[in-house]
C-alpha cells in the first residue's frame, strides 16, 4: 500500500469522514461519485478535512490527487488491514464505504472484510447495487456488510423494501438519500447545440460508459421509425467502452453499433463521442437534449447517475423500466417503454417531439425534483447521517477473518 501522511483532526467538533471507493482518476461510476460526495460534504461547516483511501485493480497504481491518503490493491489482504489502521490513528470521526461488487477482490469481497474487521470507527456503507430476489453469496454477502455497518445509505427507496424482504434488513438501518447531480448549464438549448456542432438538430443522447447492458442497438434501431416524423433528429452516444468491458472484448460491442448504425443508413443521424468526456462537458450535451434515453436492459438495476442528471437537468426522459427509473420517473417525470423494444422507443420519442407541451412539462418536473438532489443537499444529508452515527452508534462485534485470505489469492 502507497501512503501519504495523515494529520490527526484537531477540531473534535468538526465531522472528518474517510472513504473507502474507488477514485478519480480511474475511470468509473462509483470512482465519480465518490468525488462528488467528498466535494460536496467539504460546502458544509461541519466538514473537517476528508481521507480517502482509493481502491486499485490488481496490479495497477494510478497518480492520485489529494485528498487520497491512500491506495489499496483489490487482491492484497495486508493492504487491507494497513488501510484500517491509517484510518484508525488519523483522526478519522466516521468511514463512508462505497459499495459495488467486484472491487473488494471479487463477488465474497473478502478484503473489505479485513478492512471492516481490523476497522475502529463508525461505518456507514453506501449501496450502489441491490439486486432483488439474489442468489445466496450476493445475500449473505450483503447481510455481512450490513452486520458491520452502522447505516447503510440507499438512492432508490424501492432498495428498502428490497433489502428488507430479500435480505432481512431491518428499515430502521437505511437511510434514503438520493444519487447528487450536477447543477444545470446556464446555455440555453440552441447555444449548447451551437457549440457542440448541432445546430438545426433535435438531439436524442445517452451518455455514460459503453457495455453490452445499456441496449444502446435498440435506440439506434429506433431512429428510422422517429426520422420519418422528424427528419432532423440526431442520437448522440457519449461516452468511451467500459475500461472492464474494453479489457475482454476491446471495441466490439461500439463496432457493431457502428455497423448497425451504417446497415441502417443512419452515418448523418449518428453520432458517437468515445472518450471519457469531462462533467462540464454532460452538462452541456444534456443542455443541448431534446430527448434523453436509457434503454438499459438489466430490470434490477437500482441507480444510475446518469439518469439522475438528465432527470435534474430538464431533459424530457424515455427509458425502460429498471428499478431506478420506475422510481425516478415516478410522478411524470419521463416515459417508461418495453425492454428490448425499438418500435416502444419510436412511439415514446415521436410522442414527445410530436408534443411540444409535453417536452415542456416533462423538463419542468425534472427540474423541480432535482432540486433536492444536487450534490450541496446531497453533501448535508450525508453530514447528517456522519453526525447520527456518531452520536448514536455503539461498536460493532470483531469477527475472525482469517479465512477471509483464501479469497484474495493473486492470480497467477
Amino acid at each position: 500500500m502507497r501512503d501519504h501522511h495523515i494529520e490527526p483532526a484537531g477540531d473534535s467538533a468538526l465531522i472528518r469522514a474517510a472513504y473507502l471507493s474507488t477514485y478519480p482518476p480511474r475511470e468509473c461510476g462509483v470512482a465519480t461519485f465518490c468525488e462528488d460526495l467528498v466535494t460536496s460534504t467539504l460546502l458544509g461547516e461541519r466538514a473537517a478535512e476528508p481521507v480517502v483511501v482509493a481502491m486499485e485493480t490488481a496490479g495497477h497504481k494510478r497518480d492520485y490527487p489529494w485528498p487520497v491518503a491512500a491506495l489499496v490493491d483489490e487482491m492484497i489482504a495486508e493492504e487491507y488491514r494497513a488501510a484500517a489502521d491509517r484510518v484508525n490513528s488519523s483522526g478519522t470521526d466516521v468511514v463512508s464505504i462505497q459499495h459495488e461488487f467486484g472491487i473488494f477482490g471479487g463477488a465474497e469481497a473478502g478484503g473489505l472484510f479485513l478492512f471492516l474487521d481490523r476497522l475502529e470507527k463508525p461505518v456507514v456503507t453506501t449501496l450502489h447495487t441491490v439486486l432483488p430476489g439474489p442468489e445466496a453469496v450476493i445475500r449473505d454477502n450483503l447481510r455481512k456488510v450490513a452486520d458491520r455497518s452502522h447505516r447503510l445509505v440507499v438512492m432508490n427507496g424501492l432498495a428498502i423494501d428490497i433489502l428488507e424482504r430479500d435480505y432481512g434488513i431491518r428499515r430502521s438501518k437505511v437511510s434514503l438519500i438520493h444519487h447528487g447531480v450536477l447543477p444545470p448549464s446556464l446555455e440555453t438549448r440552441e447555444q449548447a447545440k451551437g457549440k457542440l456542432g448541432l445546430s438545426g438538430r433535435r438531439v436524442l443522447s445517452t451518455f455514460g460508459l459503453v457495455a453490452r447492458g445499456k441496449g444502446l442497438e435498440y435506440a439506434i434501431s429506433a431512429l428510422p421509425g422517429v426520422l420519418k416524423r422528424h427528419s432532423d433528429v440526431c442520437y448522440v452516444v457519449v461516452g468511451q467502452t467500459h475500461p472492464g468491458v474494453r479489457r475482454v472484448e476491446q471495441e466490439s460491442y461500439r463496432e457493431e453499433l457502428t455497423a448497425l448504425a451504417d446497415d441502417l443508413g443512419l452515418r448523418d443521424s449518428v453520432r458517437f463521442v468515445n472518450r471519457y468526456v469531462s462533467k462540464a462537458e454532460i452538462v452541456r450535451y444534456l443542455a443541448a437534449t431534446d430527448v434523453y434515453i436509457t434503454p438499459y436492459l438489466d430490470p434490477s438495476q437500482i441507480t444510475s447517475g446518469t439518469l439522475a442528471y438528465a432527470v435534474a437537468a430538464g431533459t424530457a426522459v424515455v427509458s425502460t423500466p429498471y428499478l431506478y427509473a420506475k422510481f425516478l420517473l415516478g410522478g411524470a417525470r419521463g416515459l417508461l417503454v418495453d425492454f428490448r423494444s425499438s418500435e416502444a422507443i419510436v412511439r415514446a420519442v415521436s410522442h414527445i417531439l410530436d408534443h411540444p407541451d409535453l417536452q415542456m412539462d416533462l423538463q419542468r418536473r425534472g427540474r423541480i425534483h432535482g432540486r433536492q438532489m444536487a450534490w450541496p443537499a446531497v453533501g448535508a444529508r450525508y453530514l447528517q447521517v456522519f453526525a447520527e452515527v456518531m452520536r448514536q452508534s455503539p461498536p460493532l462485534p470483531k469477527r475472525a477473518t482469517a479465512q477471509l485470505e483464501l479469497a484474495l489469492q493473486r492470480p497467477a
